[in-house]
């Protein structure tokens, strides 16, 4: 039976040394939807949540540079596709819909 990713010590590691990096750099908000992270509780929706840029599953790699610190939403939500570039998500279109407002 295979292991798990992040049960391995590399994985735990590297996700410990870039969060303490993110930290010592200040960042404090989601580089995709620019909400506030919260570094304490890691189970909220804005929870701090490292990812990788490259997906492991499509070959990347626990180097820093292939790391980013986002919220859990978005961690989640991104599954293992790469990472969107940061001007299509700022400047996404408004939702389309039939209603009339």
């Amino acid at each position: 039976m295979a292991s798990s990713r992040t049960g391995t010590s590399a994985w735990q590691r590297a996700a410990r040394m870039a969060l303490h990096l993110a930290k010592a750099r200040g960042q404090t908000h989601c580089p995709y939807c620019s909400c506030p992270l919260d570094y304490e509780n890691k189970l909220t929706p804005n929870g701090a949540w490292v990812d990788h840029v490259i997906p492991y599953s499509k070959g990347g790699t626990h180097e820093q540079s292939n790391l980013i610190v986002c919220c859990r939403t978005c961690n989640i939500s991104k599954g293992n596709r790469a990472a969107p570039k940061k001007k299509t998500v700022l400047n996404a279109k408004p939702l389309k819909t039939s209603r009339k407002w």
